[in-house]
């Protein structure tokens, strides 16, 4: 893509930091997963430039929007009330009218309930490694993340993070480099207390029974080893909602959104395009 492409960084009704890349005719808002909560909540030209690499594929039919969550979450925050934060801010910045919506694992569960609420708010939902629910084999592994946040020891959490998403060599190296190099550009958040928040919240969500109501098409895209939302919830998700297709990459765990992102994007780009995305067959 190139350099030329326009690029826009700032803050979305004074709460919610954002980087805007591109400008084709239609909107595509992104919402991040926990690691959102694990920045300082600035997007520099490093960053914007990162997004745009990253939704590069998209450019040409979209203006992409990565719209990140307010610092200084209250305790108790619920992505209930998440997914009414994004609500208003869709009803309010014209330029998000009707977007598209591509969640990530935490930011595909508040997609699913902005979706569930406001469905009229929503043109079409993606939830890449994202479900209903997260498994409760994962659930001790996010109380030993929430202790590692409440120690603020960040480069553990990355780390440890990093290795339930790759697969491979990547399982062995990643996690490595991030406690060594990664020391160079740690993670640091405005306040540690939302990754905190963010982690109860993703926890006490259940929208199991409730996923009849989610009125906008849905693509439920993953890989069937991800230790959150494993095969079983990405298969429960995709039966429960009314209009949904089911993308599953064998083998992959919560990472495939990065390491099979040819393929994730261009599942996501048909499905956003109308054309009907396939299931694998195992």
């Amino acid at each position: 893509m190139r350099q030329s492409t326009p690029t826009e960084t700032g803050w979305l009704a004074g709460r919610h930091p954002y980087v805007r890349v591109g400008d084709g005719p239609k909107s595509l808002l992104v919402i991040s997963g926990l690691s959102d909560a694990m920045f300082d909540g600035s997007y520099g030209r490093l960053d914007a430039a990162m997004v745009r690499y990253s939704f590069r594929r998209f450019l040409e039919e979209y203006t992409v929007y990565v719209v990140s969550r307010p610092r200084g979450l209250p305790d108790g925050t619920t992505i209930g009330e998440l997914a009414e934060d994004y609500a208003r801010l869709i009803e309010t910045e014209d330029r998000l009218e009707r977007p598209s919506v591509l969640g990530i694992s935490m930011g595909g569960m508040i997609a699913l309930e902005l979706s569930r609420r406001e469905p009229a708010l929503v043109d079409r939902l993606v939830l890449g490694v994202s479900g209903c629910r997260v498994a409760e084999t994962s659930v001790q592994t996010l109380r030993r993340y929430r202790w590692y946040a409440l120690e603020h020891d960040w480069l553990t959490l990355r780390s440890e993070l990093l290795r339930e998403m790759h697969t491979g060599y990547r399982r062995r190296l990643y996690p490595t480099l991030s406690t060594t190099v990664g020391r160079l550009r740690p993670p640091t958040p405005a306040d540690g207390r939302d990754v905190v928040v963010s982690i109860d919240a993703v926890l006490e969500y259940d929208a199991s029974d409730d996923l009849a109501a989610v009125e906008p098409r849905t693509l439920v895209i993953g890989g069937d080893e991800d230790p959150f939302f494993p095969e079983a919830i990405l298969r429960e998700t995709h039966e429960g909602l009314p209009d949904a297709q089911l993308a599953m990459f064998t083998g992959a765990r919560h990472g495939a959104f990065l390491e099979r992102k040819e393929g994730f994007d261009n599942w996501v780009r048909q499905f956003l395009a109308g054309e009907p995305a396939r299931i694998p067959q195992r």
